[in-house]
């Protein structure tokens, strides 16, 4: 059995000198790294969680404590991921509101994104939530499922994205937390998911940052409805933003409407879907863009200096 500190010992020398070195140095195979690697990641979050857990005992009482238990849900944090990017010109895919597990999921759609994603030679890939369709105690919901539960779920979205071994970038949406909403609060599904790579990275609930040299691209998924006008929902959203605090590109989920506007000087990217309409959208008049986006940019003084953002439909 191998011991925390060798694990540590390994990837803290990888970190430092390469794959290539601790592999001769360590005598473990390349497959043993990428183990030790995911096992690393969950030591240090376990780690941080249980010292912000001791840093909540020692400032709250027992009985406020049983009453934020009580609260439920779950904690609509984000977080922001900074790379260093060599270069001006960037180009990486988007997809979102994949529905896995649902009927109308096309996984064949999923893989000619992936597939496409390594022909334009994208630096890496995003996702604005809805990854996998959940289970909602809508009547007639689990007939317009293929995967049933949080299990076959989120082993049939690990199968998937094994597939792509580009640089992905996440959030979840509420099909995802529906596990949460349902009193699982265990139930990160997505951010269960990317722990099983080294090449995916959960940016958070509902929301999340990417910033490449001085850019910030926000992941965007929110609990809203479609509206009349496909600009209308993002033009409120650019609105909202306080001074100081927008994004210079910002990609929307949810809603399964495929746009591109420029509003606010935000780049604003309405993703549509990767799941054709459901059941439940026909019957209530909702229709859905079904493809993926790959956008390339040209990068300077914390600016975009230009974008072509192309969709990709699927008929």
């Amino acid at each position: 059995m191998t011991t925390d500190k060798r694990i540590i010992e390994t990837v803290n020398f990888y970190l430092d000198n390469g794959e290539d070195l601790t592999l001769e140095q360590f005598g473990v195979s390349s497959e043993t790294l990428h183990r030790y690697k995911r096992a690393y990641k969950k030591s240090a979050e376990d780690f941080e969680l249980k010292n912000d857990l001791r840093k909540i005992k020692e400032n709250y009482t027992e009985a406020e404590l049983k009453t934020m238990a009580k609260g439920g849900g779950f904690h609509n944090n984000h977080h922001t991921r900074v790379i260093d990017f060599d270069g001006k010109e960037v180009t990486f895919g988007f997809m979102t509101d994949t529905h896995i597990g649902s009927e109308a999921f096309n996984p064949d759609y999923m893989r000619a994104a992936f597939k496409e994603f390594d022909k334009q030679k994208c630096d890496f890939w995003m996702h604005a939530g809805d990854l996998v369709e959940g289970m909602s105690n809508r009547a007639g919901h689990i007939y317009e499922c293929t995967h049933l539960g949080y299990e076959q779920q989120k082993n049939y979205a690990i199968e998937l994205l094994s597939e792509t071994e580009l640089p992905g970038y996440l959030i979840d949406g509420n099909h995802d937390r529906w596990y949460i909403k349902s009193g699982n609060t265990g139930a990160l599904i997505v951010k269960d998911i990317c722990q099983q790579f080294d090449n995916l990275t959960f940016l958070g609930h509902d929301e999340g940052d990417l910033v490449i040299n001085g850019v910030t691209i926000k992941l965007w998924h929110g609990e809203d409805g479609s509206s009349y006008a496909i600009s209308y929902r993002l033009q409120k959203l650019a609105e909202s933003f306080t001074g100081g605090e927008k994004p210079q590109l910002l990609l929307a989920g949810h809603v399964h409407k495929m746009g591109y506007f420029f509003i606010r000087n935000i780049h604003m990217i309405s993703g549509g879907a990767i799941q054709k309409q459901s059941a439940w959208m026909r019957r209530t008049k909702k229709a859905s863009h079904t493809g993926f986006w790959i956008v390339k940019m040209c990068l300077g003084d914390d600016e975009i200096k230009w974008i072509e953002p192309r969709f990709y439909p699927f008929y």
